[in-house]
């Protein structure tokens, strides 16, 4: 029975990845992640909407007045199924779906869309210690594509910028530590995430990517709250490398970004979470001149199930 199960989270995966290069092809968003191991037996699944604008150039950290294209979003639904294989390893998956990543210029429209990447990991756990509520996990992946050709809508290549994926394989490496204050109602939590991209068919690498992340999250434990409500403040940091085709570096792309997150989670009957997050960017450094982000949002259903 657990293989049956197992076969239903690869059969998902096909269908259903969740933060390189700016717009060019959107990693796992921080919010959507299990940061650690599932008890044996346990099923688990994330499901998140996230929605992103750019209108406007930076240059290094400045804007700049360049307005080729004059908006810049996407829309993406995307999925993380996990299935805790034994108490200390648990199988996970991400998929996710482009529904627009699209370029808004003066007169004309550029538009992509489709599956990203499939990411695939087992996940350990490393530091379990109850008494001091401490924990450590980790987990290491691959990153398939659905497709190794590079989208073409109406007979016409979409820009690398607009792919829904890498179109190439990859791999990933992820860590989490959770620290927990059971009397005050707080959590505290790391997690870093790093991402190497092979070059695809038509000679095109997308740059690595490395994120890292502080959380501070409080469990509302209030007269007047009559809800079980928890908000959390993220810190992320974003590095990407510079994409390349063929041994040639790719100008204007690469660069680094501070953003803050807050976020307001509802938990209902203790199996259910339902979040909102913003995605609001503090500082952004970019090599040459390229669209950076606005603001963005995200909404996440979660729950898990013993099977």
């Amino acid at each position: 029975m657990k293989y049956y199960y197992l076969s239903i989270i690869f059969v998902l995966s096909f269908y259903i990845e969740s933060q390189a290069q700016c717009f060019s092809s959107l990693n796992p968003v921080a919010g959507i992640s299990n940061l650690l191991v599932l008890e044996k037996n346990t099923f688990k699944f994330i499901c998140s909407y996230n929605y992103g604008l750019m209108d406007e150039y930076f240059e290094g950290h400045k804007r700049t007045d360049y307005t080729l294209v004059k908006r810049a979003d996407y829309n993406y639904v995307a999925a993380v199924l996990a299935y805790g294989i034994f108490n200390r390893l648990t199988l996970e998956s991400e998929a996710g779906y482009f529904l627009n990543k699209t370029y808004r210029f003066e007169n004309a429209t550029s538009r992509g869309y489709g599956f990203n990447n499939i990411v695939i990991s087992p996940k350990f756990s490393i530091v379990t210690n109850h008494d001091k509520r401490f924990y450590c996990s980790g987990s290491a992946g691959i990153k398939v594509p659905l497709s190794t050709e590079l989208q073409k809508v109406e007979l016409v290549e979409v820009p690398h910028e607009l792919q829904p994926s890498t179109h190439a394989f990859g791999y990933v490496l992820q860590g989490f530590m959770v620290k927990e204050n059971s009397f005050r109602g707080l959590r505290y939590f790391l997690v870093a995430r790093g991402e190497y991209n092979h070059k695809n068919n038509a000679g095109y690498r997308y740059g690595n990517f490395f994120s890292a992340s502080a959380y501070l999250s409080k469990h509302l434990m209030y007269k007047w709250v009559k809800r079980d409500w928890t908000t959390i403040l993220q810190l992320r940091n974003e590095f990407r490398g510079r994409d390349r085709l063929d041994k040639d570096i790719v100008e204007y792309t690469g660069g680094y970004s501070l953003l803050l997150m807050p976020q307001v989670n509802l938990t209902v009957r203790e199996r259910w979470n339902i979040s909102v997050l913003a995605k609001i960017p503090v500082y952004q450094y970019f090599n040459g001149i390229q669209l950076a982000t606005k603001f963005g949002v995200i909404v996440n259903v979660s729950g898990d199930f013993v099977l």
